[in-house]
């Protein structure tokens, strides 16, 4: 097979052998991405834009700013200055907040800002430092390491963190440190958010301070009746194995409760809601004005509770959201305006989001953004003119800017000069500006600082490395009806009249939309070796509408594959290249799992498939996710069985790679294990390859470009690549 594969890759054209070395290229840079800035935050007067950027080819973040009315950019801060050359030395629960965010990248991977601008906060190696942007003076804060999330008070006067599992304050000015709470562990901390709130819930901190700075809230997280799964690497068997608590379906969950302490020490306030009935704590929110705001889920996820804290602990209900199928959480609402005078909140009650303004007591006051306008995220609200600026997806391929005020319509933005069509944005805290992201199919993401106005202000600037291919994907629509949202991309030296095979670059699942304006590189790289890759986006996506996302309620292993295939066999009735004899599939985690369904539900269609990641059996992921998707066990256990991989093993009849990372704690290598057990046991021929050391991402560049490899040649192998006469 080894030869097979030399001899395919020598006989490459030679577009593909300038993509062999864009593959290179491809991992060394991070994907393109080292060299871009990260994290970028605007200053609240809107005169600045702090962010995080490392080298074109390194992991190692430093931290930079651009003044917005000159464009002069500094380096301000960096890692090896800070730690004066000694080695970097990661917290295991600073490894898992950044295994959560995805965070690939070393060096300084967040900062802290204060809310007037003056200060910033970083922690490197679990110590804290502090640094005055008037004076440039950088000092360290308080005398120990070990610490985790550090935030400043809303005066900047104190910093709180975590450390060893309990919650910390140090003034600012005199270094003294005050230790909250006591008695926190491993097994129940105080002050971080545990699994499955940062995985699936999007919370990814533990404390949050009052407005007046004068209390804190923090979450306490008893993991104590949480399964504990032991994580090793076979690779390193003499390291032993870790205890990790994972709520695996049907199990019990973390208790989680939420405390105020004073920030000058003292007993805490537990507040007493109903933690039985709505155990899930989704958001915490406290603004100037407005009481202590939390969102708590029942398990089913199919009730959300917006609760507002009261003196002695009672809490008050002021909204509660309801769904038949599920609610779907949503980070950073409630959204207090200015001084409490009401709330921004997002319902999908009448089929698509809406954003609402609701006044102080939960009552409606008005739909300020109707389902038409497909919310998606809020960039801000300026509070001098209170102009709620958002990002919408009435196109779900493509996210556009707006502004709306209360009483007005909702308004389109589309600043001069910058015509792509993927946005993000994020508006200063004291409005007046804008940071905007730019994408598109053949533009690599930008951000550009803009007046409010439209005055276009200045472009932070990149280092990283231009990649050598412009993609050629094609987003088209396909199908009768509402029909399918696809992506296509063509070898670059592909001609009328060839008929190529296909691979279908595959997620499908919830909260990921595969077919948007971005550019597709590796695709473009696949596509160049001798085929046509395409991607689509099926029901259970999100961006249109509350149906279309919950079709697969109860059900992983219809309607996402089945429009797969609908989609697929659409798109050929339009584009005759399409070979359909030669059909492969292949994606990464949920993406993952429907590849593998693919070859074992559907082998007239998918020839070969390349599972990373996949969940073979959905007992064994996380309560939050696959109970709100296939309900609560053991009433469920028929969506169980009918969504499990290892339901259908023994009908595999094509070619099937499973990969999969040997330390992944979030889809666990048992999943590949159990799935090539069952397949072993059923005489079904299949390949496994481990990925030593790894976790759910591929960060290691030499290991990005082998697997990569290895991929297109299994690819070449089993759909017999290489292109044919259309007849």
């Amino acid at each position: 097979m080894v030869a097979t594969i030399c001899a395919l890759l020598l006989a490459t054209s030679p577009e593909a052998r300038v993509a062999e070395s864009f593959l290179h290229q491809y991992a060394e840079t991070r994907r393109f991405a080292a060299g871009r800035p990260a994290s970028a935050r605007l200053t609240p007067d809107g005169a600045a834009a702090l962010f995080l950027r490392s080298g074109p080819r390194s992991p190692v973040q430093s931290l930079f700013e651009t003044d917005l009315a000159t464009g002069q950019t500094r380096e301000l801060l960096s890692a090896a200055t800070l730690l004066a050359g000694a080695a970097q030395v990661l917290s295991p629960a600073e490894k898992a907040r950044l295994e959560r965010e995805r965070i690939s990248a070393r060096g300084l991977t967040h900062f802290e800002l204060s809310r007037d601008g003056r200060r910033v906060v970083v922690a490197v190696g679990g110590r804290l430092w502090l640094y005055e942007r008037g004076t440039g003076a950088v000092r360290p804060l308080g005398t120990g390491s070990g610490a985790v999330d550090p935030k400043l008070s809303p005066d900047g006067a104190r910093l709180a963190f975590v450390r060893a599992h309990d919650l910390w304050v140090v003034d600012v000015e005199t270094g003294a440190e005050r230790q909250l709470t006591t008695g926190g562990t491993a097994e129940v901390s105080h002050g971080l958010a545990e699994f499955v709130a940062q995985e699936e819930l999007d919370r990814r901190s533990g404390f949050w301070w009052s407005p007046d700075g004068q209390a804190l809230a923090y979450a306490e997280a008893d993991t104590r009746g949480v399964e504990k799964l032991a994580l090793a690497d076979p690779v390193h068997p003499e390291r032993g194995a870790e205890p990790v608590p994972y709520p695996r379906a049907g199990r019990a969950n973390a208790r989680v409760r939420v405390g105020v302490v004073p920030a000058r020490g003292g007993e805490t306030t537990w507040l007493a809601w109903d933690a039985e009935r709505h155990p899930y704590l989704a958001a915490v929110a406290w603004e100037e004005g407005a009481p202590l705001s939390l969102v708590v889920l029942d398990r089913a996820q199919r009730e959300a509770l917006l609760l507002a804290a009261e003196p002695g602990g009672r809490v008050r209900t002021l909204l509660a959201e309801r769904d038949p199928a599920w609610v779907n959480a949503r980070p950073g609402f409630p959204r207090w305006l200015p001084g409490g005078a009401g709330f921004l909140w997002v319902t999908e009650r009448r089929g698509a989001p809406e954003l609402e303004l609701r006044r102080p007591d939960g009552a409606l006051d008005q739909v300020l953004v109707p389902a038409s306008g497909r919310f998606e995220a809020l960039a801000g609200v300026d509070p001098a003119t209170r102009t709620v600026w958002f990002t919408g997806s009435p196109d779900p391929t493509a996210t556009r800017l707006y502004r709306v005020r209360p009483g007005s319509a909702v308004e389109p933005v589309d600043f001069a000069g910058e015509g792509a069509a993927w946005r993000s944005a994020t508006l200063a805290r004291g409005g007046g500006a804008l940071l905007v992201s730019t994408a598109s199919s053949r533009q690599q993401p930008r951000q550009v600082a803009f007046r409010t106005d439209g005055t276009r202000l200045a472009e932070l600037p990149s280092v990283a490395e231009a990649p050598p291919l412009q993609p050629t994907t094609e987003l088209r629509r396909v199908g009768a009806g509402p029909g399918f949202y696809a992506a296509v991309t063509r070898p670059r030296d592909f001609r009328p009249g060839q008929k190529l095979p296909v691979v279908v670059q595959v997620y499908g699942g919830p909260h990921h939309r595969e077919v948007q304006q971005v550019p597709k590189l590796l695709d473009q790289w696949l596509a160049d070796q001798g085929f046509l890759v395409v991607s689509f986006d099926g029901r259970g996506t999100p961006g249109r509408g509350r149906d279309f996302e919950r079709a697969i309620q109860g059900d992983f292993a219809g309607p996402a594959l089945d429009d797969q295939v609908a989609a697929l066999k659409a798109l050929a009735a339009e584009l005759p290249e399409l070979d359909l004899a030669r059909v492969g599939a292949t994606g990464w985690s949920f993406g993952g799992y429907l590849a593998a369904l693919a070859v074992l539900r559907r082998p007239d269609v998918f020839r070969a498939a390349v599972a990373g990641a996949p969940v073979a059996d959905w007992r064994d992921y996380d309560t939050c996710y696959t109970e709100r998707y296939l309900g609560l066990l053991p009433e469920a256990a028929a969506a169980y069985d009918r969504s499990s991989l290892l339901t259908y093993a023994p009908a595999l009849a094509r070619p099937l790679l499973l990969v999969h990372g040997t330390v992944d704690d979030n889809v666990w290598l048992s999943h590949t294990l159990k799935l090539s057990d069952a397949l072993f046991r059923a005489g079904k021929r299949h390949e496994v390859l481990p990925l030593s050391g790894l976790t759910h991402m591929v960060p290691d560049p030499v290991v990005t470009e082998r697997l990569q490899e290895r991929i297109a040649g299994f690819f070449r192998e089993h759909l017999e690549a290489g292109a044919r006469p259309i007849h």
